[in-house]
């Protein structure tokens, strides 16, 4: 079996633990129930998740290494549906700029365990799965 099914393996079920090593960053992702009652993974990079760690530069790449074990999401400043009322108030041009404004930020909770796989495939294919302290 490869580590990419042995961690999908591991992040099954109700309550799936792993650990990885990558990039000189131990890596846990736990599978919690989130507030809204819905099972997601959660993130922590060296056993801590910091708010600042959340942000991103002007171009929409990570302030903090921690970040790049985070799901980027991608969202415009103001909605598209909003545009009309926009445009109205402010005039096309600005209308413009301000729907095509947009903003990324680093989330820590993972909807299902195969977002994260193929995020940690693209950018860490030489991770390593920490097996000794893994409690499937």
């Amino acid at each position: 079996m490869n580590k990419w099914q042995q961690l999908e393996e591991q992040l099954s079920g109700i309550f799936g633990t792993a650990k990885i090593l990558a990039d000189g960053y131990e890596v846990s992702f736990y599978r919690v129930l989130n507030a809204q009652e819905k099972l997601v993974v959660v993130t922590y990079v060296n056993g801590w998740m910091e708010g600042k760690w959340f942000s991103a530069d002007e171009n929409g790449e990570p302030k903090h290494p921690e970040s790049r074990f985070f799901r980027p999401r991608k969202s415009r400043a103001c909605k598209l549906k909003q545009y009309p009322n926009l445009k109205r108030i402010f005039g096309k041009k600005e209308a413009d700029k301000m729907t095509a404004l947009r903003t990324t930020m680093f989330d820590p909770y993972w909807n299902s365990p195969k977002t994260l796989i193929s995020h940690l495939k693209k950018h860490f294919p030489d991770l390593e799965l920490k097996d000794d302290e893994v409690a499937s």
